[in-house]
């Protein structure tokens, strides 16, 4: 249920750092809203929705303000009740909502802005890949094809001129940017783990005594709910490791036009 999570968000995590850092050098404060926008309602957004499946009380909302020196553009205040199991749970989730809604989101781009592409990538949901396991090589393998697959569907020459294609890239850059957790939402996730490992340890328990088939069904849906969110999130962290590309290009112009401003003005 957690390792796709975990494995994505520090993946996304990591590439923003590192964006974050190409972006500023080129641009300064202001290239942080070229993506921040889209991408932190999204996330933000993603905290809400969760916070209202799990019945906690949504106190203060801001999807999009002027940077904190935190570097804070945006957050969801919320408060539960501690004496609830499930809302404890629910801060896990909440914690790492920005992930699921990120990926919501792609999926939904594509769903209305390449229906080829996407019909590829619903078909994984309805078959293809059933399964996935972190320590099993042959699901690596079978995600990497998949991804592979999508990735190549995307990049066609027939995409490179339809409108639709440039359109899906820019919401898709924004969206991805904005996918990774902030130390507050890896804050909020470690105070819902351990009720969640209770419950899971709980039910799998019970599972086990009294319906070891019941169980196997819910280990085989648990398995392809990986399988399917790993194909999103490998789809985020492609885009998110494009927009550190195009960051870092740009980030190299500028220094480069700056080193030619500099040798003008000593020459002259």
């Amino acid at each position: 249920m957690i390792g796709g999570l975990v494995i994505g968000g520090f993946a996304l995590g990591f590439l923003e750092r590192l964006t974050n850092r190409q972006v500023f050098a080129a641009l300064g404060e202001k290239g942080i809203y070229m993506t921040a926008w889209l991408g932190t309602p999204v996330h933000e957004l993603g905290h809400a929705l969760m916070c209202v499946i799990f019945r906690h009380k949504v106190t203060e909302i801001r999807l999009l303000q002027k940077r904190r020196e935190d570097g804070t553009i945006g957050y969801v205040r919320h408060t539960y009740s501690p004496d609830s199991l499930y809302q404890q749970i629910g801060n896990f989730y909440i914690g790492l909502a920005p992930l699921i809604s990120g990926s919501l989101a792609v999926l939904a781009c594509a769903y209305f802005l390449l229906p080829d592409s996407s019909a590829l990538i619903l078909s994984y949901f309805t078959g293809g890949i059933r399964a996935f396991s972190l320590f099993d090589t042959a699901s690596w393998q079978t995600l990497g094809t998949a991804l592979v697959a999508i990735i190549g569907s995307l990049l066609t020459w027939e995409n490179l001129f339809r409108p639709s294609f440039w359109l899906f890239v820019i919401l898709v850059l924004c969206i991805s940017s904005r996918m990774s957790l902030s130390s507050n939402d890896i804050r909020g996730a470690r105070s819902g783990a351990s009720a969640l490992f209770f419950c899971f340890i709980l039910v799998n328990s019970l599972l086990f005594l009294l319906d070891p088939v019941f169980l196997s069904r819910i280990m085989a849906g648990i398995a392809r709910f990986n399988a399917w969110l790993l194909i999103l999130l490998g789809l985020s962290v492609f885009f998110s490791f494009l927009n550190l590309i195009l960051s870092s290009l740009i980030c190299m112009i500028r220094r480069g036009a700056a080193r030619l401003n500099h040798r003008d003005k000593q020459s002259f």
